[in-house]
């Protein structure tokens, strides 16, 4: 009996021991925790153009304020404020009566002018006869040329009248210099309108104003140390005879770019004392009206033969610490290398590499919060 309860003993012992080796084995395999997947990027070497950095803004390239060269009651308004609008359409009519009467007032006086000279030219024409024969006398005679002289005169004087009052109505129709924006209206319709004309001309005499945006200016300047590292291509511009072969690109304030290349279009005579920098004007297409004046800026200038091949890579890979700028490498067995890097200009998205990484180096572009140096990974997607 003892021999039998001795048995079971070391049967069910044996039993637990088995048990136990096996959940172990289980547990072991059961925590053995998987590879991160990460996202990386191969180098390799692309064209980078060079480029300079200014902050500016933008500018009209005409804008005026729509002055009446008459006054009167204002009759009707043409356009809705803010409108687009084309040279020569109508904006505004001002009161167009007293004009007219004016003109038909001036044009009355020149045809009673036209009979006066008509006469003093008969009696002129008498007088010269009469004198000839001593009819009458010399007084008599110069007098009916003295009024001959005076009508003609009086004529041109009220041709000149007539031709005020005809530009007066004219001007009681105001019509756009050129195609451009309109601002907002600074009179209503019945509202009375006082002409004055420069220089006197102030805003509270302006109607409206207009700027011309389909094409637009963009004003920066630019230290005197770097305008003359970039003088021999930026000052093309005074030699019609030279290409001007710069990359010009334009960044908004909310940090997107401007599809459409600029050039330059102006550069000052001077070199400002007082910043020790020179006034540069670049022009951009605008057709599309998406830019304003008065927006601010930064505008890129690539030369473009200065163009080399370098390495890129995303700024969103790119870490610092206290030693400075790194990145995470993959080696050949996919472990993970902290990597210092010394960067260069920015191209978008990217940053220019100047030392650290070789073409073919492959770095972390993904997954970069599970990793740490030291550690194998698995790559998955890889870019290039």
């Amino acid at each position: 009996m003892k021999k039998i309860i001795a048995n079971s003993l070391i049967i069910g012992l044996l039993s637990t021991l088995l048990l136990s080796g096996c959940n172990k084995e289980e547990t072991k395999q059961a925590v053995t925790p998987s590879l991160p997947k990460v996202k990386s990027l191969t180098l390799n070497p692309q064209p980078i153009t060079p480029h300079l950095e200014f902050i500016g803004r933008t500018s009209s390239v005409s804008s005026v304020e729509i002055i009446p060269r008459v006054g009167g009651e204002l009759k009707a308004i043409h356009f809705k404020d803010g409108d687009f609008v084309k040279k020569g359409d109508l904006l505004y009519e001002i009161d167009p009566r007293i004009f007219h009467a004016a003109v038909n007032s001036a044009k009355a006086s020149l045809e009673k002018a036209r009979a006066t000279l008509k006469m003093t030219t008969s009696n002129a024409e008498r007088a010269k006869q009469l004198i000839k024969d001593k009819s009458i006398s010399v007084q008599q005679y110069d007098t009916a040329i003295a009024n001959y002289e005076s009508a003609k005169a009086d004529i041109s004087e009220k041709q000149a009248t007539l031709k005020s009052a005809q530009l007066d109505l004219e001007f009681s129709r105001i019509y756009a210099p050129f195609s451009g924006r309109l601002g907002f209206s600074r009179y209503k319709v019945g509202e009375q309108i006082t002409a004055l004309l420069p220089p006197s001309s102030t805003m509270k005499n302006s109607l409206v104003s207009l700027t011309k945006v389909n094409v637009i200016n963009f004003d920066f300047n630019v230290d005197e140390k770097v305008y003359r590292r970039i003088r021999s291509a930026i000052d093309v511009v005074r030699n019609e005879n030279k290409k001007l072969n710069l990359d010009i690109r334009l960044t908004l304030s909310d940090g997107s770019e401007y599809a459409k290349n600029g050039k330059i279009a102006a550069v000052g005579n001077k070199i400002d004392p007082s910043t020790g920098s020179i006034h540069v004007r670049a022009i951009f297409d605008n057709t599309d009206y998406s830019l304003m004046p008065g927006e601010f800026g930064k505008i890129k200038i690539g030369l473009k033969e200065r163009t080399v091949n370098g390495l890129l890579i995303p700024k969103s890979s790119i870490q610092q610490d206290q030693a400075g700028n790194y990145v995470m490498q993959l080696t050949t067995k996919n472990i993970v290398k902290q990597q210092y890097v010394i960067l260069g200009q920015a191209y978008g998205t990217n940053k220019a590499v100047i030392s650290g990484l070789n073409s073919g180096d492959r770095i972390v572009t993904e997954g970069l919060q599970k990793i740490r140096p030291g550690i194998q990974v698995e790559e998955i997607t890889p870019e290039k």
